[in-house]
């Protein structure tokens, strides 16, 4: 979460950084997520197919005065890192499936290249004065969030291994609306430009 300024005149925006999926990675997805759906009883608020994605850091409530900041640090990174192989497969909850908040698709390939990003975007950003990430960081794509506690999956699942070709990066803008989140990309940058 970026520090919130006592200046009343600063405008804010809900900001995060993450890996973008194209269409046919999120209708896989998405088919996975409709047999989830028949699978499990309980109240989950599903992510839409347009919103898959995978998230490298969120901001939260940043100043507008940092966006160009944010976005000369994805540069950076842009130079530093070439363009990779991510897999995603598996299934599970955070913190577990006994006792779910969070229901995710696994990362398996690709978490050495991810951490390396994470760790070059996350020290650049605690030079800018944001508040430094609490979590360890923890690829996955999130499917939906858990409301209530109670839910009951009635069969295992797992999503078989899809690769995805990754080379690019994405700042986004979260609006919540009460039909759910709207994601606004603000600027993307590609890999390997060295």
């Amino acid at each position: 979460m970026a520090k919130r300024s006592s200046d009343k005149n600063t405008n804010y925006k809900r900001l995060f950084i993450a890996i973008e999926f194209e269409d046919s990675v999120k209708e896989h997805i998405y088919k996975f997520q409709k047999e989830l759906k028949a699978s499990i009883i309980g109240d989950i608020k599903w992510v839409e197919k347009e919103n898959f994605h995978l998230t490298i850091r969120f901001l939260g409530e940043t100043p507008e005065s940092l966006i160009e900041d944010v976005k000369s640090i994805l540069e950076e990174v842009s130079n530093y890192v070439d363009p990779f192989y991510i897999s995603l497969e598996g299934f599970g909850a955070f913190p577990s499936l006994k006792s779910p908040r969070v229901l995710w698709i696994g990362i398996e390939e690709g978490l050495e290249e991810l951490e390396k990003i994470f760790d070059f975007i996350e020290k650049r950003l605690v030079k800018k004065g944001l508040k430094k990430e609490d979590k360890p960081f923890s690829p996955h794509l999130t499917l939906g969030r858990v409301k209530d506690k109670d839910i009951k999956i009635l069969k295992e699942s797992s999503f078989s291994k899809q690769v995805v070709f990754v080379n690019s990066i994405t700042l986004f803008e979260s609006r919540l609306t009460s039909q759910g989140p709207i994601y606004t990309p603000i600027y993307k940058v590609s890999f390997g430009k060295k």
